[in-house]
């Protein structure tokens, strides 16, 4: 049986013909994807989502960069000129995180495009670093922090960023040199300590009764802390309202 010329096709020239296909269809993407109006809709992109980002951060009294934006790939099928708006406000609660921003692409011609564009955000936190290593205990003096900025990814609400130091607190971790201070790193003196002599106040309606007694606790003021009444040996507790006194109500 003989196979007709026409219909036979050596294996390859078919490989050929496939290749020859596969390039063209590379090119025709590389193209689309390089083309001047291409390239102009991801930079409108771009601009407008790191505006509406810092104007967010703004509003919400933060202060964050994005560090990166991920386009979505339906951008690429826009062959015209377009213009860009945001579909919604952004108004983060925090600077450092993921966030999806949707936006609205309206070309000279055709139907509105909505996309949704992911960026990478981090916190710039403006805070107080150790100049030298410091030990647990050490007071919050100026003298032993400074300024100092970093960029974080995530929980910038754990950093202490006021503009002075708090008076009457202590480190309750140590601290590296220029180690930024965290809320759980400090807490207040102590105005007493285990064993220290206090005199307990017994309030009444009328009247307060005052007694002798001993602290069984380190405690700052406002802290409810262990007692024993020295007269009795009772065990009670009781309100440190001031340097050497308790309250209990």
């Amino acid at each position: 049986m003989q196979v007709p010329v026409d219909s036979w096709i050596p294996a390859r020239v078919c490989t050929r013909i496939i290749l020859v296909a596969l390039v063209c269809a590379a090119g025709s993407v590389l193209q689309a994807e390089d083309s001047p109006v291409a390239q102009e809709i991801r930079g409108q992109l771009e601009q407008a989502v790191r505006q509406h980002v810092q104007q967010g951060f703004g509003q919400a009294n933060l202060t964050g960069e994005v560090v990166a934006i991920h386009l979505p790939p339906n951008i690429d099928g826009i062959s015209q000129p377009a213009t860009v708006r945001p579909i919604r406000r952004f108004l983060p609660r925090e600077a450092a995180g993921r966030y999806v921003i949707p936006l609205e692409i309206t070309p000279a011609q055709g139907k509105p495009v909505k996309v949704n564009l992911t960026v990478e955000c981090v916190a710039v936190i403006n805070g107080w670093a150790a100049r030298f290593p410091l030990k647990r205990g050490s007071q919050l003096d100026p003298t032993n922090f400074i300024r100092k900025q970093i960029r974080v990814s995530h929980r910038e609400q754990d950093y202490f960023v006021a503009d002075c130091l708090p008076e009457g607190y202590q480190l309750s971790a140590s601290l590296a040199q220029n180690q930024l201070l965290q809320f759980h790193q400090f807490e207040e003196v102590p105005v007493v300590q285990r064993g220290e002599q206090v005199m307990i106040h017994f309030r009444r309606e009328n009247f307060t009764l005052m007694s002798p007694g001993k602290v069984r606790r380190e405690g700052s003021i406002g802290d409810l802390i262990p007692v024993v009444a020295t007269a009795t040996g009772k065990r009670l507790y009781a309100r440190l309202v001031s340097p050497g006194i308790v309250v209990v109500e």
